[in-house]
């Protein structure tokens, strides 16, 4: 039962589905098609009215739910029980408890709604949707063991044509999905393997279906710090000094993986083009981490050097080093006249620090005029 992956690019691009209308969704790239219907399928919304987030990271209760709804939102016989570690959005309790009745949580590693869900945790979670149909091969990857809760999810996925390997003997089971893969993956299984359930005609969210799970609501944890500014002062501006003016940061916390940062100053964003919040270990000063958003504005052609207008994203430990967290970035808010820029972070992998550990953690931050 395999497909050519040919066939299936041009399934794609014939979807009867108009064309995404979020303005961070490339209509050249490949999940957009796959985006548009789930869209109007109901299976999952944006991250906002106008943008979908297609490289932000998706958590094993995001694919649960996106799979419930396209499921058409059943209601299971019970819910989960008590105990939970985090506090969940109704529309994952439902999902949840429905993965579980219908066996897709079953025969798995552990599961955790906030964590991000691997290339292999996916497989899997499709392949126990439609039936765990047996591959006609066993899975040939070096970095799948046969022994692997998802080798055979994975085997089957490469052979109806869901997704590949990494490289020709690597499947990366571990990396994390994102927004546009998921819908993707969902798609193709949904419409181009055999054995999928048929789906709902004309499936109706309910309203508590219709919030996206991972819209923001509620914060849960929020951290707040302040910090210092220095304007560049352009154009006879008030600031045009060697003042240092007050900042303020705030961190609102999601899960481990996701927050969004929040940074205020006195004067117009223009003025400055360097912005650093700070995580300091109050016990050991000078230890701690770093992010860092770099930003080449046209106003400052003739003051520092010019290499044209762009962005830019660090995150490093406050010794300057580089860390193994590989951060997707969304800019949320850019206040330039009021002074407030936010940001919605996301750690696809994480190493040493994740936002659980905030609260080990003195916040602050800096806001400049210079990129060194």
């Amino acid at each position: 039962m395999k497909k050519k992956l040919a066939a299936l690019a041009l399934a794609l691009t014939v979807l009867a589905v108009p064309a995404s209308a979020f303005s961070d969704v490339d209509e050249g790239l490949y999940y957009a098609a796959p985006i548009a219907w789930a869209v109007e399928r109901g299976i999952t919304t944006g991250t906002t009215g106008t943008t979908f987030s297609p490289d932000a990271v998706c958590t094993q209760g995001q694919i649960l739910t996106f799979l419930w709804r396209a499921a058409g939102s059943p209601e299971a016989e019970a819910q989960p029980g008590g105990g939970a570690e985090e506090p969940l959005n109704p529309d994952f309790q439902r999902a949840i408890a429905w993965a579980s009745q219908a066996g897709i949580l079953s025969g798995g590693a552990s599961f955790s709604p906030s964590a991000p869900c691997g290339r292999g945790t996916a497989m899997r979670f499709l392949w126990r949707y439609i039936g765990a149909p047996a591959p006609e091969d066993s899975c040939a990857f070096t970095d799948v063991a046969p022994q692997a809760d998802y080798a055979q999810a994975v085997a089957w996925a490469v052979e109806t044509g869901i997704t590949s390997g990494t490289s020709e003997t690597t499947f990366s089971p571990d990396e994390p999905c994102t927004r546009g893969q998921i819908a993707t993956f969902l798609y193709r299984c949904l419409n181009e393997a055999g054995e999928q359930p048929e789906l709902p005609e004309d499936p109706v969210p309910s309203a508590s279906s219709v919030r996206e799970t991972e819209e923001e609501g509620v914060p849960l944890r929020t951290y707040t710090g302040e910090g210092k500014a220095y304007s560049l002062g352009l154009d006879g501006s008030e600031f045009t000094s060697d003042d240092v003016y007050d900042a303020a940061v705030t961190v609102d916390v999601y899960s481990p993986y996701e927050a969004v940062f929040t940074v205020q100053v006195p004067f117009p964003l223009y003025q400055a083009c360097s912005y650093s919040v700070r995580f300091e270990d109050p016990e050991n000063p000078g230890k701690g981490y770093m992010f860092t958003y770099l930003r080449w504005d046209e106003a400052f052609a003739d003051m520092i050097p010019w290499e044209g207008e762009h962005q830019s994203y660090h995150f490093s430990n406050m010794a300057g080093e580089r860390q193994d967290a590989v951060l997707a970035v969304s800019e949320r808010e850019d206040d330039r006249m009021g002074g407030t820029v936010s940001w919605r972070l996301t750690l696809m992998r994480s190493g040493a620090f994740d936002f659980d550990s905030l609260s080990r953690y003195q916040l602050g931050c800096e806001v400049s005029c210079t990129l060194s």
